[in-house]
């Protein structure tokens, strides 16, 4: 029998492309140093821009916070050499405007003009004194600041409004050589004293008007002061025994002011007084006695500031 033995060929071929081919299995490399140094930097730099974009978020709400709640500063800096004090405000905003006044007077107003830093320079009063200052910002809140300051090398000047005038009260450790005043801009007039002490009363033109009064003493040290005055004449008050409108014995007290009456005050014996706003030109009131000896006191003060007390007395 004949065999063909076949080899080679398009049958090895064939055989070839049916046969499967075993699939080899690739083991995975640990990744090297370097690569895991960058990956690692890599998160450090990315982390990094987080914690600063954070920090830059939290340090803005932080100074929002910050400037919303500051306050001026207000350093003072005294010159016994001049006797004045050296004001400086700062602020982060805007200043609007500055007040400053001693004790109850008036204050004097510093225009800001929204500056963040003001400068002023203000004259001390002889004796002891407060300084009250007061700072406005552009969002409208205001500051208040005060602080006592004694004087002992320079005259103090005290002013009291009394009817058609102005009661000048000054003393000074070292005689007063003289006293000079002028009303608005006008004539400046000079009184003599030679004391440490001087009490006298000048007398006011009628109205609003600004008193200058400067006060030297011999030694060259002075003091000096400006006020509004408005001229007036003092309160007339009347007070009569009567018998009163619920038919008891009592004081009737009539008040009348060419300008206007503030207050009126009313202190029967010793009790507590009684005040009343008023307010108007002319004041009528009763004041009932107790059996025995009635003493009333009557103080009435008007708009411009001239009081007048009066008082009287009547046995039940």
């Amino acid at each position: 029998m004949n065999q063909i033995l076949v080899t080679g060929g398009e049958n090895d071929r064939i055989y070839n492309k049916v046969q499967k081919t075993p699939k080899i299995k690739k083991e995975k490399q640990p990744l090297s140093k370097k690569t895991i140094v960058i990956i690692f930097a890599i998160s450090i730099i990315i982390l990094g821009i987080c914690i600063i974009i954070g920090s830059i978020y939290s340090k803005e709400k932080i100074n929002e916070t910050v400037e919303a709640t500051a306050k001026p500063t207000v350093n003072i800096v005294r010159n016994d050499d001049n006797n004045t004090l050296e004001i400086e405000v700062e602020h982060i905003r805007g200043i609007t405007k500055i007040e400053y006044w001693w004790n109850a007077e008036e204050p004097t107003v510093i225009n800001g003009n929204n500056q963040t830093r003001i400068s002023e320079t203000i004259e001390l009063l002889g004796g002891t004194n407060t300084l009250t200052i007061q700072i406005t910002e552009e969002n409208g809140q205001t500051v208040k600041y005060n602080k006592q300051y004694t004087v002992s090398n320079i005259p103090t000047i005290e002013l009291e409004a009394v009817s058609n005038g102005v009661k000048i009260i000054s003393t000074s450790q070292s005689e007063i050589e003289y006293i000079r005043y002028n009303w608005d801009n006008g004539e400046q007039q000079e009184i003599q004293v030679g004391d440490t002490e001087y009490e006298g009363i000048i007398t006011a033109p009628m109205g609003p008007h600004t008193l200058t009064i400067e006060v030297i003493d011999i030694n060259g040290k002075k003091a000096s002061k400006i006020q509004q005055v408005v001229g007036a004449t003092e309160p007339t008050i009347k007070i009569t025994a009567a018998y009163l409108s619920n038919g008891n014995v009592g004081f009737v007290v009539d008040v009348s002011d060419e300008d206007q009456i503030a207050t009126v005050e009313l202190t029967l014996n010793d009790g507590t007084p009684q005040t009343i706003e008023i307010n108007d030109k002319t004041y009528h009131g009763e004041v009932e006695m107790i059996s025995g000896e009635n003493r009333l006191k009557v103080v009435v003060k008007n708009r411009s500031g001239v009081e007048k007390v009066q008082g009287a007395r009547f046995v039940n």
